[in-house]
């Protein structure tokens, strides 16, 4: 009762803050405030929305410390207690299987991954800026579509019948909230016309490329190391930040645009922020929810799966569009915070509901007849990042350590790599290390 209770938590989480993660970026976008010109305009600063995700990731750096602190606790303690483990492998045999890479070398690994990551969010923030948030969610289920031909093209991994029967359904799913969202002229901005709808809908998509391209990534360049998952969020998180503010907003403030004769003038982000006490709070919160949206994320991958947190994040989906509905309805009626429905609407619903389904025939949790299923290993392959999780690729193709439940009479989960012994000797006890004897 106490590990179902706390799954429910840990899903409740992943749903509630996700969900808060999207309605916040979008209101921040929505929001006025005055400029440094003394102007009042919308908050439209989708490289600032970028910084404060990465900042929130940032955070989660943190729990990587006090784990690891907590583990070199334990470690201690066992090694006074003349602890042994009762199964050794060769030491040159367990450095082949699980390279652990120091805390400096694990940062220089990730650091190519988190550049596509800034770069992929930034240009989903400004599809955003002229989509309303259901949309743009939605859109973001082509991430599924990329990494799957990626997956075949760079990592050479085998998909079947299935797999890309799910991809055709994803591909026409997209197709069809792409158009109800055209047709129905339903931004919910004030300020975004068909063509800046479009072009919002085509930088989504694009940046879903660049995600995968993540994926590929993390793929090449951390393959036979074990990197803790907060250890990766959180340096994503460091690099992201530092990117941004030693290289990116500097270029932004000399190039010129339409923000302040820049194309985004940090100085006026900063005037904007100090003139509007509800931007500054949904700023923190934004931050926060970000943060605890990862924690979260990965607590429920720990507990459940990666193919349960993609199902999830359909969930998610479902719960910002009955958000938008209820504040332009119910709320603040007339508002451009909101989502107005239309009779296109319904053609997005069947959209989405077929990117559900395509998603779920992708992953194997809806089987189609006629098509062949290999038989599944009796473990369960875990993503490292963020961006992995969401995108569910094949099996094999980002698996870097198994997640197994064990511990029944403590109800505790654990990280346990089937073929690694020493993180089995470092995470169970002697009851424990039978009861996983025992299902292994």
């Amino acid at each position: 009762m106490v590990c179902c209770g706390k799954t429910t938590l840990y899903i409740l989480g992943l749903l509630i803050f996700g969900s808060l993660n999207t309605m916040c970026t979008k209101l921040q976008f929505e929001m006025t405030s005055v400029g440094i010109n003394g102007d009042v305009k919308h908050f439209m600063k989708p490289w600032f929305g970028t910084l404060t995700m990465f900042m929130g990731m940032c955070i989660v750096l943190f729990i990587h410390f006090i784990d690891v602190f907590i583990d070199r606790v334990k470690a201690k303690r066992r090694h006074g207690a003349g602890y042994e483990a009762l199964l050794q492998q060769p030491q040159n045999q367990q450095k082949a299987e699980n390279a652990e890479p120091s805390f400096w070398k694990a940062g220089i690994l990730i650091l190519l991954p988190a550049m596509f990551d800034l770069i992929a969010t930034t240009m989903s923030f400004v599809g955003l800026l002229y989509n309303s948030a259901s949309v743009w969610q939605m859109l973001r289920g082509s991430m599924i579509i990329f990494s799957a031909i990626f997956s075949v093209c760079f990592l050479g991994r085998k998909l079947y019948g299935y797999h890309w029967f799910g991809v055709f359904m994803c591909v026409v799913a997209i197709c069809l909230v792409g158009v109800a969202n055209i047709m129905s002229g339903s931004s919910a901005t004030s300020h975004a016309s068909t063509g800046l709808m479009v072009f919002g809908m085509i930088m989504i998509v694009a940046s879903q490329v660049i995600q995968s391209l993540q994926i590929v990534t993390e793929e090449k360049l951390l393959k036979g190391y074990t990197i803790a998952p907060f250890h990766i969020v959180g340096m994503e998180g460091v690099w992201g930040t530092l990117i941004l503010f030693i290289l990116v907003f500097p270029l932004l403030y000399v190039i010129p645009g339409k923000d302040e004769g820049s194309a985004e003038n940090t100085l006026d982000t900063m005037v904007m922020i100090e003139n509007n006490k509800n931007l500054q709070i949904m700023v923190g919160v934004y931050i926060v929810s970000v943060f605890t949206y990862n924690m979260a994320g990965m607590l429920v991958t720990y507990a459940l799966s990666a193919v349960h947190r993609t199902m999830l994040e359909a969930t998610r989906t479902a719960v910002i569009w009955v958000c938008d509905l209820i504040i332009q309805y119910f709320i603040a009626p007339g508002s451009n915070f909101g989502e107005v429905w239309t009779a296109w609407s319904w053609l997005q619903l069947f959209g989405f509901l077929l990117l559900v389904l395509g998603q779920a025939v992708y992953s194997d949790l809806v089987k189609v007849p006629g098509f062949y299923y290999p038989p599944k290993p009796q473990v369960v392959a875990m993503m490292k990042s963020p961006a992995s999780v969401r995108c569910n690729v094949p099996e094999g193709t980002i698996v870097f350590s198994t997640l197994i439940a064990l511990s029944n009479s403590k109800c505790e989960l654990h990280n346990v790599a089937r073929k690694e012994l020493a993180y089995r000797d470092k995470f169970i006890g002697d009851h424990e290390r039978l009861i996983y004897d025992e299902r292994c």
